[in-house]
């Protein structure tokens, strides 16, 4: 018998019916397709534990919003858009996404967007996802005034807002500018080692994702190999989801099947939104925010409070569901820490931005009971790119404590990284990159006792998988380098050589 392979020596890993069944020297055979990795690196398939996979296939057809520091150069954006269509031509709707309200310096009006976009359906959708800047033809879309419904002329925020967000396809041109976007969405997943993701969609209907991929397949589109689709349903859609029998983890109807036999389309977690953003001045906090900011809570929103989201909790729970409660504020953190821990529920807090100050205390500090709980957290370390500049504005003297991942797994915490796209980009090794290096784009480095090291980051970015070893699903990702081998900078640049879900290979870079 040979002797094993010593450590740092290169194998070969044979694969069978979807697993790693053999890992040695020598292991090719005839009539068995060989990849050669040519001293490569083989990690577990990586997952977004976070996106918005509707708003992701928009984006690229929505303006770039992102750059702009005003109400005015967003509105410059818009009219150059409309002076570069074809002369006589009027579009559908007019769309943007990217923009943060708090790096504007005052809050812009209905009016000013109706000027430069009359009687075409308009809206700007924030960074954060957290407000709508919508124009009166898009309100008359949904049965409203030209003005918000929480203040006149101003953009829409939270709870408003997100219903209207809900609703729109019904805006004209919506679903065909989405539609078309989702083939390029799932083959960039692919490209990046993405081999699974949690849709966290808005408006998903547990009959959208089957009747988008076969629509897909009819078109000749539809990628040979999917990645593991694990689709959110929000709590207004929560009892109808019940009634058809759907639980976190059941098979979608209609689902296409991988190469080992497993669905592409899981029914994934109820998702429930418990305060807003530090973009908007939403975001629930315990110390108020600073009164230049003008923000229309002082102390952010809440969605839902602690007994009603312990009884939700509960009761999904109950019903089979599993949660991932947004949390940004710290004052959030807080209260879901708290229902976590009254219902017994299972699953994650998502964001987790801003930790409370007691949050390590023994035994009742957030993180301490979260922990306690089995609850993971669910984090993007992407948001601190674009939010460092505007966290000592909104959260001054809190900085600390804001993204703080090293407290995290101090705490013990099973971290779970994600992009929440078109927040940032569908990249899980910017990801990485911004855990380890939290470099700004000014090249500070924001509170560098919270980095994570390369080998934490990337623990938390394949959904819990082991090391590659025999028996191991076979969701894998090879790559030129040694990830744990790189610095910051290069994380950000990593692109796989293959990417291989359920046994087969579905992205050999070329």
């Amino acid at each position: 018998m040979d002797d094993p392979p010593s450590p740092g020596e290169p194998v070969d890993v044979r694969i069978e019916a979807g697993r790693v069944v053999e890992v040695g020297r020598g292991l090719g055979a005839p009539g068995v397709r060989v990849l050669q990795a040519e001293g490569s690196f083989l990690i577990p398939g990586l997952w977004d534990a976070h996106a918005h996979l509707d708003m992701e296939a928009a984006r690229s057809a929505r303006i770039d919003t992102l750059a702009t520091r005003s109400a005015e150069e967003a509105l410059e954006l818009v009219a150059r858009a409309l002076r570069e269509l074809p002369a006589g031509s009027r579009p559908a709707t007019i769309q943007g996404f990217g923009h943060r309200l708090s790096n504007w310096p005052r809050v812009p009006t209905v009016a000013e967007l109706d000027a430069v976009t009359g009687e075409t359906p308009t809206l700007l959708i924030s960074g954060d996802v957290h407000s709508g800047w919508l124009n009166s033809a898009t309100l008359r879309v949904f049965g409203l005034p030209g003005a918000s419904v929480q203040d006149p002329g101003a953009p829409m925020k939270e709870e408003p807002w997100f219903a209207l967000l809900d609703r729109l396809d019904e805006v004209p041109g919506t679903r065909e500018l989405r539609e078309s976007g989702y083939r390029q969405v799932l083959a960039d997943m692919l490209s990046r080692g993405i081999t699974g993701v949690v849709d966290m969609s808005w408006s998903e209907d547990p009959d959208d994702w089957p009747r988008r991929l076969r629509v897909m397949a009819d078109q000749g589109v539809l990628p040979e190999v999917l990645p593991r689709i694990r689709i959110g349903v929000y709590r207004d859609k929560l009892e109808r989801w019940i009634a058809r029998g759907l639980r976190t983890g059941t098979e979608l109807a209609g689902s296409p099947r991988l190469p080992d036999g497993s669905p592409v389309l899981v029914q994934g977690p109820l998702k429930v939104i418990a305060d807003g953003s530090m973009g908007s001045g939403s975001a629930h906090t315990c110390e108020p925010y600073p009164a230049q900011l003008g923000v229309d809570h002082p102390h952010g929103v809440v969605n839902i409070d602690r007994a009603e989201l312990t009884d939700l909790m509960a009761h999904a729970s109950r019903q089979g569901y599993e949660m991932a409660v947004h949390a940004i504020g710290d004052a959030a953190v807080d209260d879901v820490a708290a229902a976590f821990a009254r219902s017994g529920a299972a699953g994650r807090l998502e964001h987790a931005q801003l930790l409370p100050a007691d949050a390590l205390d023994e035994p009742d500090g957030a993180l301490r009971r979260l922990v306690g709980c089995g609850i993971e957290l669910s984090v993007q370390p992407a948001h601190l790119i674009d939010d460092w500049a505007a966290v000592g504005r909104v959260w001054p003297g809190l900085e600390g404590r804001t993204y703080a991942f090293a407290d995290m797994v101090a705490a013990g915490a099973l971290l779970q990284l994600g992009s929440d796209a078109p927040v940032a980009p569908l990249d899980p090794w910017l990801a990485m990159s911004a855990a380890v290096g939290r470099r700004t784009p000014d090249g500070s480095v924001w509170s560098p006792d919270q980095r994570l090291t390369a080998e934490e980051a990337l623990a938390a970015s394949v959904n819990g998988a082991g090391p590659v070893a025999v028996g191991s699903q076979a969701y894998l990702v090879l790559l030129a380098e040694d990830p744990l081998r790189l610095g910051a900078a290069e994380l950000a640049g990593v692109r796989p050589v293959a990417t291989v879900v359920a046994g087969a290979v579905a992205h050999l870079r070329g």
